[in-house]
C-alpha cells in the first residue's frame, strides 16, 4: 500500500474503534447502566420499530442481520436487565413483541444524544462544499460495505 493507502486505513481502523469504545462509555456513563455497543444498536432497533409488527424477535434479527438464535440471546440479555419487555402479538399470540421500557427509553436517547454530538462537532468544522465531500466519501464507503454484506449473504 502506498502511504495514502496506509494512512487512510490506520484512520478507518483507529476512528472505527474509538467510535465504539466512546459511543459505549457514553451511554454507560450518562445512565450509569452497563450496556455493550451492540446491546445499545440493538435497542436502537427497538426502538424505531416501537409497536410495529416488525418488532418480533425475527425482525428486529432481520433489521440487524443477524441469526434468530444470536438475537434471542442478546433479547433475554436486555430482558434481564431491565431494558426490554416482550408482549404476546394480538394477531398471533405465538408471537412475541419487542419493546423498550423506562430504562430502555433512556439508553436509546442517550445513544442518539451521542450521534447528535458527534456529528455536529464534526459538522461545524467544515464549510458547506467541504460538508458533501465528506457526505460523498461516506456515502462510498457505506455502498462499499454494503456490497460486501451481500457478498457474504
Amino acid at each position: 500500500m502506498d502511504n495514502f493507502e496506509d494512512s487512510l486505513n490506520n484512520l478507518f481502523v483507529s476512528t472505527f474503534n474509538l467510535i465504539l469504545k466512546v459511543e459505549e462509555n457514553s451511554i454507560t456513563k450518562a445512565l450509569n447502566i452497563p450496556v455493550t455497543i451492540a446491546e445499545a444498536h440493538m435497542i436502537d432497533a427497538i426502538g424505531k420499530q416501537q409497536g410495529g409488527e416488525d418488532n418480533s424477535i425475527s425482525g428486529i434479527a432481520a433489521i440487524l442481520n443477524i441469526a434468530v438464535p444470536t438475537a434471542t440471546v442478546a433479547l433475554k440479555k436486555l430482558e434481564s436487565k431491565g431494558i426490554i419487555k416482550k408482549i404476546p402479538c394480538e394477531k398471533d399470540a405465538r408471537r412475541m413483541i419487542i419493546k423498550l421500557t423506562e430504562a430502555g427509553r433512556k439508553i436509546e436517547a442517550a445513544h442518539h444524544v451521542f450521534h447528535k454530538k458527534m456529528v455536529r462537532a464534526i459538522g461545524k468544522q467544515f464549510a458547506d462544499a467541504e460538508k458533501e465531500i465528506i457526505l460523498r466519501v461516506t456515502a462510498l464507503l457505506e455502498q462499499f460495505f454494503k456490497e460486501e454484506a451481500e457478498a457474504f449473504g
